[in-house]
């Protein structure tokens, strides 16, 4: 079994923060982003070198979930890389990056990671996955309300690496069963959920919460 995220498709996941990037070359920025999304490793100077509040952004918005995008880029709170680190994540990457608030000073609490996703696995069976639909360019979108039996994957996909983003979809992460299971006994708050995947039955099943990744203990 195999999990994926709907963190990408959650409005709460995204944040009012900005770049070094964006203010030097936005149209690379809007590159940069788009090849990370598709899994293409990007070329660690590529990543932003800080991340700062918007001149908009609130107090409220720095109480930030453990996964959660910043103006064209992910990012893992280090309680999530300290998970993920111990697993073979291939060509994936976790680039250390300060995230202040819009005074460019104040660190906003911990260590923080950007997300170079890097594995680019073209493991979703369309033809047998119910409910996804073809959007532009060529790729499926993935419907939030996605439940049990409607997205299907081959068997590869219980093969390392644990985690992954497959270029046929829009919007996707998806990670082992094994990573999943390490994230609820790390006891963090990691502000993800999760859809169960069998991939020789063909299943997928939603844990039931609407935004991010959440890490919680086993009982």
């Amino acid at each position: 079994m195999v999990y994926i995220s709907r963190a990408m498709k959650h409005p709460s996941n995204q944040r009012p923060f900005r770049n070094d990037v964006a203010e030097r070359d936005h149209d690379r920025l809007v590159e940069i982003g788009r090849a990370n999304g598709r899994g293409e490793r990007i070329a660690p100077e590529d990543f932003p070198k800080v991340i700062f509040g918007a001149p908009h952004a609130r107090e409220s918005n720095y109480h930030v979930p453990d996964l959660f995008y910043v103006y064209g880029f992910w990012l893992v709170s280090e309680a999530a890389a300290n998970v993920m680190r111990q697993f073979d994540l291939g060509q994936a990457q976790l680039i250390p990056v300060p995230v202040l608030k819009k005074d460019r000073q104040t660190p906003i609490g911990g260590q923080w990671f950007c997300i170079n996703f890097g594995n680019a696995r073209r493991l979703v069976v369309p033809e047998q996955s119910k409910r996804i639909e073809m959007g532009p360019q060529n790729r499926y979108n993935l419907r939030v309300t996605t439940t049990d039996n409607e997205v299907a994957v081959s068997a590869d996909a219980l093969q390392p690496p644990h985690v992954w983003v497959d270029p046929q979809l829009w919007d996707n992460l998806f990670v082992s069963e094994a990573l999943a299971k390490a994230v609820r006994k790390a006891k963090a708050d990691i502000s993800l959920s999760w859809m169960e995947h069998w991939p020789e039955e063909l299943g997928i099943s939603y844990e039931g919460r609407p935004d991010g990744f959440y890490l919680e203990p086993d009982e």
